[in-house]
């Protein structure tokens, strides 16, 4: 049967928040975590169920025989009105299973966030990786992706 990319329902939130939490565990042990509020898991689950019906937003998920192997959340942005374009995707997320990776269901994901995106008469597709996830930077590079700047933070 194959693994099968199409978009999420809510049937699939339970499975995508799980992998949610796979990915918010490997980005804390590359130290590229973002730190969460006390009440994250359930605000976080809460922004997906209003998420799914936004017409600028994309979950897509991987599935094989019922199973969702992995997922993909990409959205539509506008840009300040000096810059160009003005409107361009951003993918929030992209993780796959780990028990399945190196599998091209990454791959197959990401292909679909960015005809998603072209569909919508978009293109430029911008994106987040710490810089210490050097697995995750190799597998955007395999694209095209340039490291346009480096995002700095410091506290007030």
């Amino acid at each position: 049967m194959g693994v099968l990319v199409r978009r999420a329902g809510r049937r699939d939130l339970d499975a995508i928040h799980g992998l949610w939490q796979e990915l918010r565990e490997l980005e804390t042990k590359a130290g590229a975590g973002e730190h969460l509020g006390i009440r994250a898991e359930e605000l976080a689950r809460e922004h997906r169920e209003l998420i799914l019906a936004d017409p600028r937003t994309a979950i897509l998920v991987a599935e094989e025989q019922g199973r969702v192997l992995g997922y993909a959340h990409a959205q539509i942005e506008t840009n300040d009105p000096v810059y160009l374009p003005e409107r361009y995707g951003v993918l929030v997320d992209l993780i796959v299973s780990e028990d399945r990776r190196r599998e091209k269901i990454g791959t197959r994901l990401f292909e679909a966030c960015r005809e998603w995106l072209a569909s919508r008469g978009l293109g430029e597709l911008r994106l987040h990786v710490p810089l210490s996830a050097s697995d995750a930077q190799r597998f955007f590079e395999s694209f095209g992706s340039q490291q346009r700047r480096i995002e700095s933070r410091l506290a007030l």
